[in-house]
């Protein structure tokens, strides 16, 4: 069971990181273009609208999976000295409440899309319908409340699956989890 949750996670992360990947290709592409369009006198108008529109959706995009592989900053001055159940329900605890964070922030950027797309507003130099874009953010925020979760359900179950979490989480090292087995030798 725990397996497949990971694989899943690990399907969806990947997805979100494939299209930020693309859009950030986009991006670079578009403001070298952007670069040379102005030294031929003629910039692009609408280079900065959609780096603005599409760096959204890219940072949204790209949370879920470097959640997955343990890229983000975590601070573990107070935590480092607790014992192992007590780092295992602080690190649940804390997961819990940032997928509960994520859901109420892409819940609250739906709305607002919804709201937009029915009032026809559209981006002012293209005039995209930006709404939709909006509404991939939310998604990305969805994504990474997904990964959050699964590391939750991964902790409240103290990795009752091990070969399934150590095949599919090898990027393990977020300290307060207790996946790192720490050296004899760097504790000295």
């Amino acid at each position: 069971m725990l397996y497949r949750l990971i694989k899943t996670e690990k399907a969806l992360c990947s997805a979100g990181m494939t299209v930020s990947g693309t859009l950030l290709v986009a991006l670079v592409t578009l403001s070298g273009l952007n670069v040379v369009c102005r030294l031929a006198g003629r910039p692009l108008s609408a280079s900065y609208e959609l780096s603005g529109l599409f760096g959204a959706l890219l940072a949204s995009l790209a949370l879920a999976d470097t959640q997955r592989k343990r890229g983000h900053v975590e601070l573990d001055l107070f935590t480092r000295k607790y014992p192992e159940s007590a780092k295992r329900w602080i690190g649940a605890f804390n997961v819990f409440a940032g997928a509960l964070l994520m859901i109420a922030l892409g819940c609250q950027i739906s709305i607002r899309a919804a709201t937009l797309l029915k009032a026809g507003e559209v981006s002012e130099t293209l005039k995209l319908p930006y709404p939709w874009l909006m509404f991939g953010t939310a998604f990305g925020l969805a994504l990474l409340a997904a990964s959050f979760l699964t590391d939750g359900v991964l902790l409240v179950f103290g990795h009752v699956d091990k070969q399934a979490y150590a095949k599919q989480r090898a990027h393990m090292v977020n300290s307060i989890r207790g996946e790192i087995e720490r050296d004899p030798e760097d504790a000295k």
